[in-house]
């Protein structure tokens, strides 16, 4: 009985000693990855897009860099249209009228990486820098219209889109303490001089204009990367050669891809790959 008593008392002790380790929660060894932006980073309309009228594609550069990280848990929130403002705020999308959340709230204390690729739907740099220009070229084909018009402008804006950065990535850092942040950047849209008005129609002494518009704006943003600590992806750069005149372009011209699906004026799946690698390479 002394024997069976022993027996049972050490029984008694391995069943709480193993319930107790089975009650201790395992390590979290994931990583979760939020990705935030506009159009160039939801890649609209390359297959397949999400049903919620963000035009979000599960082949944009968040869904390629998911694929390539181990047990990774991806919050890809990015939406066309959006602003910076759509990060701390909803944004009431003005086709349909639908509202979406706040895209931080994708963004949480236990997150690792967070992308954020905004700036051209601010300020209205995008209708100064290329949709007014489309619009004025036929005023004027062989002139400088929108650089008549707009060029005033542009300093301005793009001081008022660096703003914008500034508080969302301070923001985001307030919230993700120890997460890794990475601004992404736009693609060159003209190599040189000279444009390609079939495939993207501005005025011929317009092409140079914009290519500076956007060229400020990507300062702006490497600019506010590098205040806040945070890596700064130069699509600009590596862009070089893909222009939207090029052969082998990474943003489409005026009419959707046939070939890929590719929104008009937004990018195409090579460039969606290309900046995939791009941060791949930083991580």
């Amino acid at each position: 009985m002394r024997w069976l008593g022993v027996a049972l008392a050490l029984a008694l002790t391995t069943f709480a000693v193993t319930a107790c380790e089975e009650e201790q929660p395992s390590p979290d060894t994931g990583f979760d990855y939020a990705a935030l932006g506009d159009s160039f980073t939801s890649g609209p309309d390359i297959p397949t897009i999400s049903t919620d009228g963000c035009h979000r594609s599960d082949h944009n550069y968040p869904h390629l860099v998911a694929k390539r990280l181990d047990d990774v848990t991806l919050s890809d929130v990015s939406c066309g249209g959006a602003r910076t403002d759509a990060v701390l705020q909803s944004q009431v999308q003005e086709a349909g009228g639908r509202v979406q959340t706040p895209q931080i709230e994708a963004v949480t204390a236990d997150t690792d990486l967070v992308t954020l690729g905004f700036g051209a739907n601010d300020a209205g740099f995008v209708g100064a820098a290329a949709l007014e220009c489309i619009v004025l070229a036929e005023t004027d084909p062989r002139g400088s219209p929108c650089q008549d018009a707009n060029a005033r402008k542009i300093p301005r804006i793009v001081g008022n889109v660096r703003e914008g950065v500034d508080g969302v990535l301070g923001a985001i850092a307030n919230r993700a303490p120890d997460a890794r942040i990475i601004v992404v950047g736009y693609p060159r849209l003209f190599e040189g001089p000279e444009g390609c008005p079939r495939i993207f129609p501005v005025a011929e002494g317009d092409v140079p204009y914009i290519q500076d518009a956007y060229d400020q704006l990507n300062a702006a943003l490497e600019a506010a990367a590098d205040d806040a600590g945070a890596d700064f992806v130069d699509v600009a750069a590596a862009s070089k050669g893909h222009d939207v005149c090029s052969d082998a372009p990474w943003v489409n011209g005026r009419r959707p891809d046939r070939e890929t699906g590719a929104a008009e004026y937004h990018p195409m799946p090579a460039e969606q790959k290309a900046v995939a690698q791009l941060i791949l390479d930083l991580l």
